[in-house]
């Protein structure tokens, strides 16, 4: 699963012939498909949800929609579209990344992954607004949604885009946010959790334990071999349209990075400190 070696030496001769060889853009087609495919993914997702809006004010017994239906249905949506996303990639992960992959392969090619970049950016061209407007999400994960959007569409439309890298970042490590949306629902309900203190706890320690795992202990050393990489393609590049996208490329994937620390500390934190009577819980992560 994880890269081998993390960190490569770097090859000019490589990078050179990658500048030299590979278009900085896809070809239109492939643009159009990965368009089409994003405006798609949105679309359903946003329709998905509001059918679940319907059925969660039902739920609820309410004639009108409040904040706390448009919050449980946001939080169920996620949970669906995060399982999917999450399952297909620990599939590609597992069955399709190969550990040995020659360096030329994680960084051009491989544009049948697409799926992986026009779903991320689907997902929070979707999230983005509703998280707004309706649910009220915090400036983290404002920037999280913002910082997707740009490594995807990188990852969507440049050659160069790493697409080795995404079955792993655009889907495996969205496992561990479907017991965070359980999570957040007991934390909307109170009443879940007098009722059922025993699997609330299991809950987030299940949520704990895949984020760490997913988001930390594998994420790093694998970030690290693409950041490493990406390094390498940018400081080799004397073409600027290149290195303006490459270095918003890398910023953006430092700035998720970073947030994956943040939020892991919040939950050894929690974790360790124990239940919400002792301590307040962590801030919502996605």
């Amino acid at each position: 699963m994880i890269p081998s070696p993390v960190f490569v030496k770097y090859d000019s001769a490589l990078f050179d012939a990658i500048h030299r060889d590979v278009p900085t853009f896809l070809p239109p087609e492939d643009h159009k498909e990965a368009i089409t495919w994003i405006l798609s993914i949105a679309g359903a997702i946003t329709l998905f949800h509001l059918v679940l809006l319907q059925i969660v004010k039902v739920w609820q017994g309410s004639k009108e929609t409040t904040h706390a239906t448009w919050k449980a249905s946001y939080q169920l949506t996620n949970l669906l579209v995060n399982l999917i996303l999450g399952c297909v990639g620990i599939y590609y992960q597992l069955f399709k990344i190969k550990s040995d992959e020659a360096i030329l392969d994680r960084i051009v090619g491989n544009e049948h992954m697409m799926l992986f970049s026009a779903g991320q950016v689907g997902y929070q061209l979707w999230a983005l607004p509703i998280g707004i407007i309706f649910v009220g999400e915090t400036k983290s994960m404002i920037i999280h949604h913002v910082a997707v959007i740009c490594v995807g569409s990188v990852t969507a439309f440049i050659s160069s885009g790493f697409r080795y890298f995404t079955p792993y970042f655009y889907g495996v490590i969205e496992i561990s946010s479907v017991p965070l949306s359980v999570m957040n629902s007991f934390k909307n309900n109170p009443d879940w959790i007098e009722k059922y203190p025993g699997a609330y706890k299991n809950v987030r320690l299940v949520f704990g334990i895949t984020f760490l795992l997913v988001r930390v202990v594998l994420w790093t050393p694998i970030y690290w071999n693409f950041v490493s990489l990406a390094s390498m393609l940018l400081y080799s590049s004397d073409v600027v349209s290149t290195q303006i996208i490459l270095s918003i490329f890398i910023l953006a994937s430092l700035v998720l990075t970073i947030l994956q620390y943040f939020w892991a500390s919040k939950i050894v934190g929690a974790l360790v400190k124990g239940g919400p009577k002792k301590k307040k819980e962590a801030k919502k992560v996605d």
